[in-house]
C-alpha cells in the first residue's frame, strides 16, 4: 500500500527537481561557453581583424568570458522570475529541430535577397577563419542582443506583473528586446534609407522575434543552435558560394 507523501515530504521532493534542473542548466550554460571560448583561444590571433570589427581592440577570449559573466547572471534571474531554462531535456531536442527548420527557411530568404539587392562582397569572412569566428561572435550576440536585454526589460516591466500577467509580458519584452539586432545592424551599415536596409532590418527582425520565442518556448540552446545553423547557410555555405555566384 503506497504512502501518500507528507508536506514535508513533497516539499523536499520538489526541493530537490528545483536543484537538479538548476544544475543542469548551469552545466549545459557552462558546457555551451566553453564551446563559444575554445576557438578564440586556438584561433584569436590569427582572426584578429574579423574580430576587431565587433570587438575593437580587445581580445575575444576577453568578450566571451565576460559576456558568459554577465549573460549567466541575467539567464539566472531570467530562470528564477520567468522559468526560461537553459536547456529542458527531451523537449530541447524537438526545439533544435524547430530551430533548424526556421534558420533553413530564413537562410533561403536571404540568399534570394543577396541576388536581387545585393549585400557587399566582403560582408562574411572566409574559410578558415570562418569557422572560429562565428561560433563566438554568435554566442556573445545571444548573450548581449537577447539575454541581457530580456533580463533588463523583464526587470523594468517587474512592477506591472501582476496587472499584464507573467506571460504577456515576457511576451511585450520579447516583441520589444528582438528589435535591438535589427537597429543595430542598420545603424553599423549606415545607409539607413535603401531598400537593402529595410529588407534587413525586417528579416533581423523576424530572426530575432523566433530566435527569442524558441527561447520562450523550449530554452536557450533551441535559440542558441537557431542562429548557428543560420551562420552556416549564410555566412560560412553561401558564403563562399556567393564569391563565386554573384562576383
Amino acid at each position: 500500500m503506497m504512502v501518500p507523501p507528507t508536506g514535508r515530504t513533497k516539499v523536499a521532493t520538489e526541493s530537490a527537481a528545483a536543484i537538479g534542473t538548476r544544475t543542469h542548466d548551469l552545466a549545459a550554460y557552462l558546457g555551451l561557453s566553453a564551446l563559444a571560448l575554445t576557438p578564440t583561444l586556438v584561433a584569436g590571433q590569427a582572426t584578429g581583424a574579423a574580430f576587431g570589427r565587433y570587438f575593437g581592440v580587445l581580445h575575444p577570449a576577453h568578450v566571451v568570458i565576460g559576456a558568459t559573466a554577465v549573460g549567466g547572471i541575467a539567464l539566472g534571474w531570467l530562470r528564477t522570475r520567468f522559468g526560461f531554462r537553459v536547456v529542458r531535456g527531451r523537449a530541447t531536442v524537438g526545439g533544435v529541430v524547430v530551430a533548424a527548420a526556421l534558420a533553413t527557411g530564413l537562410a533561403a530568404s536571404v540568399v534570394v535577397a543577396d541576388v536581387l539587392l545585393g549585400y557587399p562582397q566582403g560582408m562574411n569572412v572566409p574559410l578558415p577563419e570562418a569557422l572560429a569566428f562565428y561560433p563566438a561572435v554568435g554566442y556573445v550576440a545571444e548573450l548581449l542582443f537577447h539575454v541581457l536585454p530580456l533580463a533588463v526589460v523583464l526587470a523594468v516591466l517587474l512592477p506591472a506583473r501582476t496587472r499584464l500577467g507573467k506571460e504577456p509580458m515576457a511576451w511585450l519584452a520579447i516583441a520589444l528586446v528582438a528589435a535591438l539586432e535589427p537597429t543595430f545592424h542598420v545603424l553599423s551599415d549606415g545607409d539607413l534609407l535603401s531598400p537593402l536596409a529595410g529588407y534587413t532590418w525586417i528579416h533581423v527582425y523576424v530572426f530575432s522575434l523566433l530566435q527569442l520565442a524558441l527561447f520562450r518556448r523550449y530554452d536557450f540552446v533551441s535559440m542558441v543552435a537557431m542562429r548557428l545553423v543560420y551562420y552556416g547557410y549564410w555566412h560560412v555555405l553561401w558564403g563562399t558560394l556567393r564569391l563565386d555566384v554573384l562576383f
